[in-house]
């Protein structure tokens, strides 16, 4: 039987295990339409919060603002996103998302998600909503810190 730290240690592996898989995953449907999994990252992040400031997109990416700034000249010019500069403020830029950019978003997502569900068929229900339940309990936790 596992110790309370043995068992966080091995849990933290297969967390680290599935984040490292979903963002192969992210970088291969990106990589399949043509663009980096950071460009595609910058697209969720938009499409999930709304129009952000440029400010905000570098904190959401951990990121120098030259390299938010690089993404969003990429995403801008291929038509996914668009930059709206605030009429009190002309320095406040806000990087909105623009239908190309949601259906490319919509698309992906749905494609992760029957890759998921394809998975998911191989547990019964039970163990299903058991492991929903402790993913939930598991991330509200963390985001409590």
């Amino acid at each position: 039987m596992l110790d309370n730290k043995e068992l966080a240690g091995h849990l933290d592996s297969l967390l680290q295990r599935i984040s490292n898989s979903t963002h192969k995953q992210k970088s291969f449907f990106a990589e399949e339409i043509g663009i980096s999994r950071q460009q595609f990252d910058v697209l969720c992040i938009i499409y999930e919060k709304g129009q952000v400031t440029m400010g905000d997109l570098c904190k959401e990416i951990s990121s120098a603002c030259s390299t938010a700034t690089d993404l969003a000249d990429k995403l801008e010019k291929a038509g996914y996103v668009e930059r709206i500069r605030e009429k009190r403020d002309r320095r406040v830029v806000r990087l909105n998302i623009l239908v190309k950019g949601e259906k490319l978003v919509k698309t992906v997502i749905r494609r992760r998600t029957e890759t998921l569900s394809d998975i998911l068929e191989s547990f019964d229900q039970e163990d299903r909503m058991r492991m929903i339940s402790c993913l939930e309990t598991l991330t509200d936790k963390f985001e409590r810190l």
